[in-house]
């Protein structure tokens, strides 16, 4: 019988890879509206917010290449989570400061700052590090495809999941301004 572990890995692993290569993308084809993100966070002087968004860009794209290679997975996983982790304190930050209407600049759907974003960092990162319980060395083809495509149904679950959050803020924004008319 197939070990699920091995399955479960290579598909949180793709996963992670599908993720982080999108938000790459996003960043790397408009990096000047990335770089108006990363200024609306308030968390750096001006004078670093080109350098930071050039230093999230690069590690973004290195942990893609991290994952790709069996030498640097688990590096690559662990530097997922950190970046996930590191992009929730500064949305936790301005969540705190009351500062909401700041797009989180993740790629993709826009999406202001919410809890719910809180929560699917965390989320995310429980799924980077999972894999690290069991690599998978030597699969069949077939189990390669399998998790290959439960990768990407459950990106795709995430990228719904994304608009209807995105949509949840939008609504329930408007309904706050008509109750102030």
């Amino acid at each position: 019988m197939t070990e699920l572990l091995p399955l479960a890995s290579l598909t949180l692993l793709v996963f992670t890879l599908l993720v982080f290569l999108r938000a790459a993308l996003h960043k790397a084809l408009d990096f000047l509206e990335f770089q108006g993100f990363v200024a609306d966070y308030e968390l750096l002087p001006e004078a670093l917010v080109k350098p930071a968004a050039a230093a999230l860009l690069a590690l973004e794209g290195a942990l893609v290449l991290m994952l790709l290679f069996s030498a640097s997975r688990a590096a690559g996983l662990v530097l997922a989570a950190l970046l996930l982790g590191g992009y929730a304190i500064a949305m936790g930050i301005n969540i705190r400061r009351g500062h909401t209407r700041i797009e989180c600049g993740c790629g993709g759907t826009p999406q202001l700052l919410s809890k719910t974003l809180l929560l699917r960092n965390a989320l995310l990162m429980v799924f980077a590090l999972l894999p690290l319980l069991g690599l998978p060395e030597a699969l069949q083809s077939a189990e390669i495809v399998v998790a290959i495509a439960a990768a990407v149904f459950l990106w795709l679950a995430f990228l719904l999941f994304e608009q209807v959050n995105a949509n949840l803020l939008a609504i329930s924004e408007m309904a706050n301004s008509l109750k102030r008319i």
